[in-house]
């Protein structure tokens, strides 16, 4: 078995280290949340000023609206995903079953331990329920919203309350499937499990 000092951080200094990665993460969603509503808020005021102008206008703005805010919401996911696992880290080394080589340089790396999310997680996309009203999901969500509704209102002659139905369901698919996006393209290397890895030492 290998000292600690073969390695770059002792195993005193685990926490303390995914500390600071999780305090990065969430510097990294502010930072991205801020950018969403600068992003917005240039494309709402864009199409304010152009509400006269040809139809044609208005909706390649809410298209814009569209195309802004799915990037942003990975990005904000993505983010999540990572304070997520390492909280799953954090935990593991304060038990001390955390091996060096499963301490990560990223908050979301490729090689991940293999069912991390099953002990705190409701499944493997969300923690809780109640995160859905996080504003790194909400503020997506209202977005997509409010520019499919407008899309629909050009495209599809319904009333009011059911457009804004088939916006929120049409809204909810699209980032669901950009979930799956997520987990298709950034597909982990699955590691052993920490206790696993232990056992072997």
């Amino acid at each position: 078995m290998m000292s600690d000092a073969m390695y770059e951080v002792g195993r005193e200094h685990y926490t303390t280290v995914i500390r600071d990665m999780l305090k990065h993460e969430n510097d990294v969603t502010n930072h991205r949340i801020m950018w969403l509503l600068i992003g917005q808020g240039f494309i709402a005021n864009a199409f304010i000023f152009g509400w006269r102008e040809e139809a044609v206008h208005k909706y390649a703005i809410a298209f814009l609206g569209i195309l802004v805010t799915i990037p942003a919401f990975v990005m904000l996911y993505e983010s999540y995903l990572a304070r997520g696992y390492l909280q799953f880290l954090g935990r593991q080394a304060k038990q001390g079953a955390l091996p060096e080589e499963h301490l990560p340089l990223v908050g979301w790396p490729r090689d991940r331990i293999e069912g991390w999310w099953r002990d705190a997680w409701m499944c493997h996309w969300l923690a809780r329920a109640g995160d859905v009203l996080e504003p790194w999901l909400f503020l997506p969500s209202l977005f997509m919203t409010m520019w499919m509704y407008v899309l629909l209102t050009q495209w599809i002659p319904l009333n009011t309350g059911a457009t804004l139905a088939l916006a929120v369901f049409l809204t909810a698919a699209l980032l669901s499937l950009s979930c799956l996006v997520v987990f298709w393209t950034q597909g982990e290397n699955v590691l052993k499990a920490a206790d696993d890895a232990n056992r072997g030492q």
